[in-house]
């Protein structure tokens, strides 16, 4: 059997110029899901670039939280614990104090990162968060925007560090966007990264998911999961004009305030550094990313933290986060295992998806424990909702619908839902949930018996060939499941034991 893995509780507190976060993640190879986020918005840059020292109030605050994140570390037992600072801490001329104070504080060493390992992890971050990403990853913070390129094979040169968070252009705070997207400007026609051809930026931070929440409102997209949402130059263009907009409709400012909280102090300024980012860099399309720095740290932190994992060709965070989010034991991986061999004549050949469909298979158990009338439509949304990383929003939306027509031939997608992912991919859910519903039905969701038996398809056939010996496994049922999975193909069903 293959060995269920195991999770590690490991957690990251980050001390940055605006947050103090503690996130205690699971890790499961190559996968982080959280098991604990919280933050708290001290703003411990406010201020900084004209006094040099750290925010008093925000200083009393960070302690404040990190006394908290002590206690709630060690009445769960977190003893893997990595803190770091960043550019707030890293330029202040108390920063040293605080880090010491800090670190005693909170009871573990505390890193302060430059501006150049900031880059470099969150580029790790957001490797370990999508599937072979290429382009540039921009992390914007309180104090500094960090840019870094990525690529499939891996980081590629060092990264660049500007300028450009809300606090360290504080000074342009009251003057017009027109001003404001001069200066931004000028320091962005510094960088080399921007205009060294990538077609995309992977946007890291909280005020730029902050906006991407805005554009979900603007076009009432139901499927709200931040990390994989995709906005073109049109997108950017919109919701730069809509977020200018609050500074002279209070209606429209109330609202977009309560959407995205306190991050509204900052969305204007996020929102023109994204659009003038866009504009030089002559991007395609800005990815969010809700990996980042934090995920950078936890994967890069040596063998401790499993980082071997990643770099293994079968570590993948979708397949691992899918087994650790569902709790799949040893049975339950060998079905999903030998459920992927089962129906993998059905499938696309397509080379790029086949994880996807792997991770389906995977999944494929995830509505035994619900009730039978509703099994279908609690787990569509279980999957569609699921806490897993490397995965994009169509590929999701295929996972999803998959599984509910894994229930029930008859599935139909909540209406909201059906205009996400790709039309041909309506058909292609149900053919692999109809091909997951017959090998479940067959083998009573078994390994051993679901190797008895194999699809085999021809130009108008499909054929369930069972080994000699096993014709009894052959059901009514069967048959019905086989006969169902035909009909979507446009095959006519067989079983060679008739002849």
């Amino acid at each position: 059997m293959t060995p269920a893995l195991r999770p590690e509780k490991s957690a990251v507190v980050d001390i940055g110029s605006n947050s103090v976060r503690l996130v205690i993640y699971e890790v499961t190879r190559a996968a982080a899901l959280p098991y604990f986020n919280e933050k708290v918005l001290a703003g411990l840059g406010r201020g900084l670039p004209e006094t040099g020292h750290l925010s008093p109030s925000g200083v009393e605050q960070a302690i404040a939280a990190l006394r908290r994140y002590r206690a709630i570390l060690t009445g769960l037992g977190v003893t893997q614990v990595i803190a770091v600072a960043t550019a707030a801490v890293r330029d202040a001329s108390d920063g040293a104090e605080f880090a010491r104070r800090a670190a005693a504080e909170l009871g573990a060493k505390l890193h302060i990162l430059s501006g150049s390992d900031e880059g470099r992890l969150s580029a790790l971050g957001v490797r370990v968060g999508f599937d072979h990403p290429d382009g540039i990853v921009g992390d914007l913070g309180g104090s500094s925007l960090e840019f870094h390129r990525i690529t499939p094979a891996g980081q590629d040169g060092m990264g660049e560090t500007h300028k450009l968070g809300p606090f360290a252009m504080s000074h342009m705070e009251n003057a017009k966007p027109s001003e404001r997207r001069k200066a931004i400007r000028k320091v962005l026609k510094q960088s080399e990264l921007l205009t060294s051809g990538a077609r995309r930026l992977y946007a890291v931070g909280g005020s730029w998911r902050a906006l991407a929440s805005v554009h979900m409102e603007i076009k009432s997209y139901p499927l709200a999961i931040l990390h994989g949402y995709r906005m073109n130059g049109q997108a950017i263009r919109t919701v730069t004009r809509e977020v200018l907009a609050t500074q002279r409709d209070k209606e429209l400012a109330s609202r977009i305030s309560s959407l995205v909280g306190r991050r509204f102090d900052t969305i204007i300024h996020a929102a023109l550094v994204l659009d003038e980012a866009f504009d030089i860099g002559a991007f395609k399309e800005v990815v969010i990313s809700a990996n980042g720095l934090r995920e950078g740290v936890l994967f890069d932190h040596g063998e401790r933290l499993l980082f071997e994992s990643v770099r293994e060709p079968h570590g993948d965070a979708l397949i691992d986060g899918t087994i650790a989010f569902l709790r799949l034991d040893e049975s339950q991986l060998e079905f999903g295992h030998a459920l992927y061999e089962f129906i993998k004549p059905v499938l696309p050949k397509t080379h790029s998806r086949q994880r996807v469909f792997r991770a389906a298979c995977m999944m494929a158990d995830c509505g035994g424990r619900f009730h039978p009338d509703h099994r279908a439509d609690m787990a569509y949304y279980l999957i569609l909702r699921a806490p897993v990383r490397s995965v994009s929003h169509e590929d999701r939306v295929l996972l999803a619908h998959t599984i509910g027509a894994r229930y029930t031939h008859k599935f139909q997608r909540p209406g909201e839902f059906a205009r996400l992912g790709r039309d041909s991919d309506d058909q292609l859910a149900r053919v692999m949930g109809a091909a997951m519903r017959l090998g479940a039905v067959y083998s009573g969701r078994t390994a051993p018996l679901l190797k008895q038996v194999q699809l085999k398809v021809s130009k108008s056939r499909l054929s369930l060939e069972v080994r000699e010996g096993c014709e009894d496994m052959v059901s009514a049922t069967v048959r019905k499941r086989l006969d169902q999975l035909a009909t979507f193909m446009d095959l006519d069903a067989h079983v060679p034991l008739n002849d």
